[in-house]
């Protein structure tokens, strides 16, 4: 029988860190990037907008000197090689979770894929993660990640 990799949505504030090594939670976010590329051990997706919140993530890098103008589109070309799994979200329930916790439609489409796959969402964003942590058990702090 074929091994079933269990899925999990991750945000941009997690996969940024599988680039940068000084923020917080690094090790644990590498972890679940080997989880997923190495091990084989988890599926990971996320909505289409990973992409362009990943862009802005080295834009941002890049304009506050954190990497070098010229090694952007190395960056962003590195993350988006990982394949993490791009998909499509519901708009209204992304509108709908927004408005219900208080969250950026941003980061509401993670918790709107998550919610409609059934799987946890890992995320570094405090906010997000303080905002829905009491109610919605399927939202995991990467600092809680198992570190092997």
């Amino acid at each position: 029988m074929a091994h079933i990799s269990r899925l999990v949505v991750v945000d941009a504030s997690v996969v940024l860190k599988w680039l940068f090594d000084d923020e917080e939670c690094v090790s644990q976010a590498v972890a679940l990037r080997d989880d997923f590329y190495l091990r084989d051990a988890i599926r990971v997706i996320a909505p289409q907008l990973l992409a362009y919140e990943l862009a802005n993530g080295v834009v941002v890098a890049a304009r506050r000197k954190r990497i070098p103008t010229d090694k952007a589109v190395e960056a962003l070309s590195d993350l988006l090689a990982l394949s993490v799994e791009l998909r499509e979200i519901e708009p209204l329930l992304s509108l709908e979770l927004a408005f219900r916790y208080n969250l950026s439609a941003y980061d509401a489409a993670y918790l709107a894929l998550a919610s409609s796959e059934k799987c946890e969402l890992w995320t570094g964003d405090k906010a997000l993660y303080k905002a829905v942590k009491d109610e919605l058990l399927l939202v995991k702090w990467i600092g809680d990640y198992s570190v092997v």
